[in-house]
């Protein structure tokens, strides 16, 4: 009998889970927030302030919060609702949706899923969504990826957020919270806008997350246009990755993001490199030092023997991408930049991942073009 509890007891702590089912992320995180008003969408919120059930919101019942010193102060159109040092908007329906607007800096209506927890934290209020995965990936992937592509790049694309989600979950635990919704972490605009697709190719995904090697999730880098080939991640973070190779990529060539140019002064040009410590040697011309060609990914750029990181001088310049070459127009007054690409270059190309999708490529194939030698599990399976 002993022996049938204790087998119990261990089979539910096996099948424990191993992750949290709601995550926090917080929201409008880049901003100084001293006010907001609150609004339930749909479904009924349970406010509670300092652990203490103060009200019941419902539908387009508005409810201010302002910053008081290191509390919070709530009203609503009835009046004060009293000074707080925290509150949160619990949904009562798991379908529960709200909206929340900055007044002060002034910013437009956000609308998320979820509930809502407030307090002040460092000068300002800190403003954190617990939702659900589903939710949260379908918002980020229609914020990363954008709208009206084929099923099987957001496939790709949930899998790529859902291994960020659950490699970085504890990136900013010790501020309280799960992820930010900055490009620091995965970009988080909210609620899907009405998208059906990113929806279903979250839902028909579950779990699915990318590993390498000894069950290591990746670190699953993605960007907007490689121009034709990807970098390997050495050149871009200076941190070898296996799974993170160059491959040649035929898919995104003539897609929206694929050339760029940009036309530079040549004298502007010559004292940048100058800064970096080039020296130019006497009776050399322009087009004989600073013309060069990269008909393939090089990691630096070589001007009389001098080299300078390609992602060094893309930094400094911002330019769209580190893949470019560089021609001295004539008269040699201008330095002319043809570049290709979007981003770092490193692991998935989000156009050539598109293109691929709609050749007819499922997500397994476009994943495993991307990421080298990568397997697909599932994050709710032991591994």
């Amino acid at each position: 009998m002993k022996r049938a509890i204790v087998f119990y007891f261990l089979l539910l702590f096996i099948r424990a889970p191993l992750y949290p089912e709601t995550f926090l992320i917080s929201i409008l995180n880049e901003h100084n927030l001293s006010a907001l008003v609150i609004s339930p969408e749909r479904g009924k919120y349970r406010l509670l302030a300092d652990g203490n059930e103060i009200h019941v919101s419902g539908e387009n019942d508005l409810v201010y919060v302002s910053m008081m010193e290191e509390k919070l102060a709530l009203r609503n159109h009835g009046g004060s609702l009293g000074i707080f040092s925290s509150v949160s908007f619990n949904a009562i329906e798991d379908d529960g949706e709200f909206s929340i607007r900055s007044v002060d800096p002034s910013m437009e209506r956000g609308y998320y899923n979820g509930s809502l927890d407030l307090s002040v934290d460092f000068g300002r209020i800190k403003v954190l969504n617990a939702v659900c995965e589903e939710h949260y990936l379908a918002g980020v992937v229609e914020a990363e990826a954008g709208l009206g592509y084929h099923l099987s790049y957001y496939k790709a694309q949930a899998i790529i957020s859902r291994t960020y989600l659950y490699g970085n979950l504890h990136r900013h635990a010790d501020e309280g919270f799960h992820l930010c919704d900055e490009v620091h972490c995965q970009v988080y605009k909210g609620r899907l806008t009405g998208n059906k697709t990113v929806y279903e190719a979250v839902n028909v995904t579950p779990g699915k997350v990318l590993i390498y090697g000894d069950n290591n999730l990746i670190t699953a880098a993605f960007h907007s246009n490689c121009g034709g080939q990807t970098v390997n991640s050495e050149e871009v973070w200076l941190v070898h990755r296996p799974y993170l190779r160059s491959v040649i990529d035929p898919y995104c060539r003539e897609r929206r993001s694929a050339v760029w140019q940009r036309r530079i002064d040549a004298g502007e040009w010559g004292s940048y490199l100058a800064n970096m410590g080039f020296e130019r040697k006497s009776g050399q011309p322009d087009n004989y030092i600073f013309s060069f060609r990269q008909h393939r990914r090089f990691a630096n750029y070589s001007v009389g023997g001098f080299n300078i990181p390609f992602s060094k001088i893309r930094s400094d310049w911002n330019f769209r991408s580190a893949f470019f070459d560089v021609e001295v127009l004539n008269p040699g007054n201008h330095i002319l930049i043809r570049g290709r690409g979007h981003g770092h270059g490193a692991g998935l190309c989000q156009e050539g991942a598109m293109e691929m999708a709609a050749r007819g490529y499922n997500f397994i194939d476009i994943l495993q073009f991307y990421y080298t030698d990568v397997k697909i599990i599932n994050i709710n399976d032991p591994f």
